[in-house]
């Protein structure tokens, strides 16, 4: 990706109509930091231009799947630390999924729980979620761009979103290719 400058965020600002106050409401950059930087004097963070671009792109192309939040999983099953391997299996089964976050009692993500988990670590179904769970499960923000979340879901099965510190949904990789399907990703 080639990093656009002040000047091209301006021109592209301007050909959508937009003013820096309605492109700071948009991005949650200060309109004055716009400013300076269609300007270009100051060297934006990289971080910064993505929120400018990423706003940009919304604007110009709503129908577009941007972020992790237009294909996330919303409705969320989940699992405690003490609860057994065996309701983990049956929820599995039952809703078709293939992964499950495991939740403290504040709601904090401890971990999430697959059938890769329960099948690599063969704890007895007696057992507790706790002992199959993965510990680092890939969690993201939920501004996370749909292409960034396409890379990852190469390396793991499943993204937990969250804002702020809450669980706010999944994406997993049938979410993705349903996007795929509906041919509208970004």
């Amino acid at each position: 990706m080639e990093v656009p400058t002040g000047n091209h965020i301006r021109r592209w600002r301007k050909s959508l109509d937009i003013t820096q106050t309605k492109l700071s409401e948009m991005s949650g950059v200060a309109q004055s930091i716009i400013a300076k930087i269609e300007n270009e004097s100051v060297d934006p963070r990289v971080s910064t231009l993505r929120k400018l671009t990423e706003a940009l792109s919304r604007f110009e192309n709503p129908e577009l799947l941007h972020t992790v939040q237009d294909i996330m999983t919303t409705d969320v099953a989940a699992l405690k630390f003490e609860d057994t391997i065996q309701v983990a299996i049956d929820r599995m089964v039952k809703d078709g999924i293939s992964q499950l976050p495991v939740l403290s009692d504040e709601g904090g993500i401890l971990g999430i729980v697959s059938e890769d988990s329960i099948l690599q670590k063969g704890a007895h179904r007696n057992g507790v979620v706790g002992q199959v769970m993965h510990t680092s499960p890939a969690i993201v923000d939920i501004r996370l761009s749909v292409a960034e979340a396409r890379r990852r879901l190469t390396e793991v099965d499943a993204l937990l979103v969250i804002e702020g510190d809450l669980l706010v949904g999944l994406v997993s990789r049938m979410d993705l290719v349903k996007a795929l399907r509906l041919n509208s990703i970004a």
